[in-house]
């Protein structure tokens, strides 16, 4: 008999060509996922659907998956066989019994991204994995001030590749903040981007963090910034900031 599970999943994206499975490239955190669970079902069918699309490179501590395995396994049996056989830099965090008809993707109240960032020039060897150091000084507050632009619905293909739009190119931001953290006793000046939305287009958050640093920087004006979600970006070279920075931190349902 069938039998639905939701899994919190967090990993470190450093060794990873993203989440999505490839068949050209073992090396994708899918694939790892689904050769364990292949190895717990003695190889019978199963399925496993992620909620979130992470690209090379990119962490998370919140990625949701729903798994159907062929049979009933405990779910504290199923997070303790599972993380005995995954890498270490790929955890279960916690694992539950689902409804068959709980849709991962379609579902999705809310996802929350912070991408982390420091402004001095020596990265830490422990963190710099994890956390972008920008190699120039950055004006925090402009940052914080462009972020409040973002509340609210806009239109992001601006701010996005044009094939992830899928006609609708417009996303809902409930929460845009730049906020200091501190990892001690390594380093006291990391700040970080949290941004929660109803949605996510493919690369927006790297290239909205790009944008970001700009201003920061003082290349690009706030009022410009503006422009761009609505304009679109034809007459900016926006790039995407380094993926190594950005992690998915909470899906909620």
């Amino acid at each position: 008999m069938k039998t639905s599970y939701k899994l919190i999943l967090a990993y470190k994206g450093t060794n990873y060509s993203g989440w999505q499975f490839q068949t050209t490239n073992s090396e994708t955190v899918q694939n790892y996922v689904e050769k364990v669970l292949a190895s717990i079902t003695s190889y019978q069918k199963f399925q496993v659907i992620g909620a979130s699309r992470t690209d090379t490179g990119v962490h998370a501590s919140g990625q949701v998956l729903k798994v159907v395995l062929p049979r009933d396994i405990a779910p504290h049996k199923l997070l303790l066989g599972m993380n005995s056989k995954l890498p270490s830099d790929i955890r279960v965090l916690s694992a539950s019994y689902i409804d068959e008809k709980f849709n991962v993707n379609l579902h999705t109240e809310s996802k929350e991204y912070h991408y982390y960032f420091s402004s001095k020039q020596v990265s830490h060897s422990n963190l710099n994995e994890i956390i972008y150091y920008h190699p120039e000084s950055l004006n925090i507050d402009k940052m914080k001030h462009a972020c409040e632009v973002l509340n609210g619905s806009h239109n992001f293909s601006g701010f996005s590749v044009e094939s992830s739009t899928d006609g609708n190119p417009f996303r809902e931001i409930f929460t845009a903040t730049i906020e200091q953290t501190s990892f001690p006793p390594f380093n006291n000046e990391i700040y970080y981007l949290k941004i929660v939305g109803s949605g996510f287009l493919k690369y927006m958050v790297r290239y909205l963090m790009f944008a970001l640093f700009e201003i920061g920087k003082g290349s690009l004006e706030i009022s410009d910034f503006k422009k761009i979600l609505t304009d679109g970006r034809e007459d900016y070279k926006l790039k995407k900031a380094p993926p190594h920075g950005l992690h998915l931190m909470h899906i909620s349902y």
